[in-house]
């Protein structure tokens, strides 16, 4: 009986010591993150690694998968490297399962709804985390020796990257003033429509945004003569104001736009008939000044178009316009 008991209270005693040891000593082979994230009508946007921050260890791998239609790349540069462009990689672009130990690049190619990138890592160090898309949206991976405890386990970066992905989309701080301040608007000699808003965002490892891909009332009616105004209010994505046919590369503004800006520094292209093609190119913020680093030049936030025919037009935002980033402009003849 005696044998019993103390087989019992020696069992009871592994289970409790068991249940209170801290998750920090468990390790794991394979971790898994996101990779941006979108409200269900695809109208928000939150451009981040979900988390951003993730303690591992050597030998280690982490898969990134995307949760968004907009594109991301998950990428790591060697230090000193130039940041790339996403259309050419790092260069190049590396297969899924990859190493990095910070001798060579790696990146992954455009990612999307659903797509996935692993990376293993052999060599312990702080490795940045870039996404080539998006210069702002930054993290780290920090790969600690075999013998070292991890901080976290999976459970906890799981309900991080919720958290984060839910403030970001819920936006809750800038809700309630939205139809008020984004509505199309009418200033002096001109209407005005909004082409996105954005909030930008900081964490212990890097920064992360919210973007709205939306033209705020974007349909919006005006007379023979009149002229529009779109201003990207994003921080850091970058939109287009495109009437009739999408250009293969959306980077430079269509031929037909005047290079001759307003008296402001404004693109102002002319649309005649509703045939017309007219593309304004990328409007976004100018990009932050860094020490060391010549200014740089003033942002091209705004483009204006002056409609002479009455007529409906349609755009788009040809970055966007598979989330709905669509407009529409009613010209009345009087």
């Amino acid at each position: 009986m005696k044998s019993r008991i103390s087989m019992f209270v020696s069992v009871a005693a592994l289970s409790a010591l068991s249940c209170c040891i801290p998750r920090s000593v468990y390790a794991q082979k394979n971790w898994k993150a996101g990779l941006g994230a979108q409200s269900k009508d695809m109208s928000k946007l939150a451009i981040a690694f979900l988390p951003n921050e993730l303690w591992i260890h050597e030998g280690d791998n982490i898969t990134w998968t995307s949760a968004s239609g907009e594109i991301h790349t998950v990428s790591f540069l060697i230090a000193g490297q130039a940041y790339t462009d996403f259309m050419t990689g790092c260069p190049g672009f590396s297969p899924s399962g990859t190493s990095f130990d910070g001798s060579k690049c790696v990146s992954a190619p455009p990612l999307t709804t659903g797509q996935s990138f692993t990376v293993s890592f052999p060599k312990p160090g702080n490795y940045s985390l870039v996404c080539l898309v998006h210069p702002h949206m930054t993290g780290v991976i920090h790969v600690l020796a075999a013998s070292a405890t991890l901080p976290h386990d999976q459970a906890f970066y799981d309900a991080q990257g919720a958290d984060q992905r839910r403030s970001l989309l819920a936006d809750t701080d800038r809700q309630r003033d939205m139809d008020d301040m984004l509505s199309a608007h009418v200033l002096a000699n001109k209407n005005g429509v909004t082409a996105g808003i954005g909030e930008m965002n900081v964490t212990g490892a890097g920064f992360e945004s919210l973007s709205v891909v939306r033209f705020l009332k974007g349909t919006i009616e005006i007379h023979k003569g009149d002229t529009i105004e779109w201003t990207n209010l994003d921080p850091a994505l970058p939109h287009t104001i495109t009437f009739g046919m999408e250009p293969a590369n959306p980077i430079p503004p269509s031929g037909n736009v005047p290079l001759t800006l307003d008296a402001d520094g404004v693109l102002h292209a002319t649309i005649n008939s509703k045939g017309d093609n007219v593309h304004s190119g990328l409007i976004l913020a100018s990009p932050e000044n860094q020490v060391g680093v010549p200014q740089s030049p003033p942002g091209n936030t705004r483009f204006r178009i002056t409609f002479t025919e009455a007529g409906t037009y349609n755009y788009i935002c040809a970055l966007h316009d598979e989330l709905g980033m669509v407009g529409k402009v009613i010209v009345t003849p009087y």
